[in-house]
């Protein structure tokens, strides 16, 4: 495996897959993705990994793929992703990926179908729109939050009750419950 850029991300991930050897992913993006694995930690199913099966490429790769010479993955601040639960098996849903990827401040998000998803961060100063979220699966174009996918947080309350009983000499002179 390649040199380790984060604590769950090397190098070799995110090379263009075309052979050329190259990778420009920007640092601060990976550092980003660190945020979504640090989320699915706390979460009940755990995680396992995020694979990368898509992260820097060149221009003639990405019109190769179907994307285009000059979108976001060009510029080294894009990836398409899985995130692995802790069974080290099943993947979580893409929507639910996408509703976190945009909790967490992604700017450009996109369900590639049911497990994978786009992710990038660009801005106005890097890309041509500095927001998009979209699904390859229906073809919209312009989703305007993917919130309604978060995992619904369970609150349970607990109401036991305790006792507490005084005897003196055999006789109870004090019972209260809290």
């Amino acid at each position: 495996m390649g040199k380790q850029i984060t604590a769950h991300f090397n190098f070799d991930e995110f090379k263009c897959p075309c052979g050329c050897g190259g990778n420009k992913t920007d640092t601060s993006f990976i550092n980003k993705l660190e945020t979504i694995y640090e989320y699915f930690t706390k979460c009940p199913d755990g995680i396992s990994a995020i694979i990368v099966t898509s992260g820097y490429r060149c221009s003639k790769h990405s019109v190769f793929v179907g994307g285009y010479a000059s979108d976001a993955h060009t510029k080294g601040i894009a990836a398409d992703i899985y995130v692995v639960k802790s069974d080290g098996i099943t993947r979580y849903n893409s929507r639910e990926v996408a509703a976190v990827a945009e909790k967490l401040g992604f700017s450009g998000i996109g369900i590639i179908d049911n497990t994978a998803v786009h992710v990038d961060t660009r801005n106005a100063s890097d890309y041509t729109n500095s927001h998009w979220f979209g699904n390859e699966i229906t073809g919209e174009d312009n989703i305007k939050t993917f919130a309604e996918y978060l995992p619904k947080q369970k609150v349970t309350a607990t109401t036991s009750k305790h006792t507490l009983t005084v005897i003196l000499d055999g006789k109870e002179i004090i019972k209260k419950e809290f």
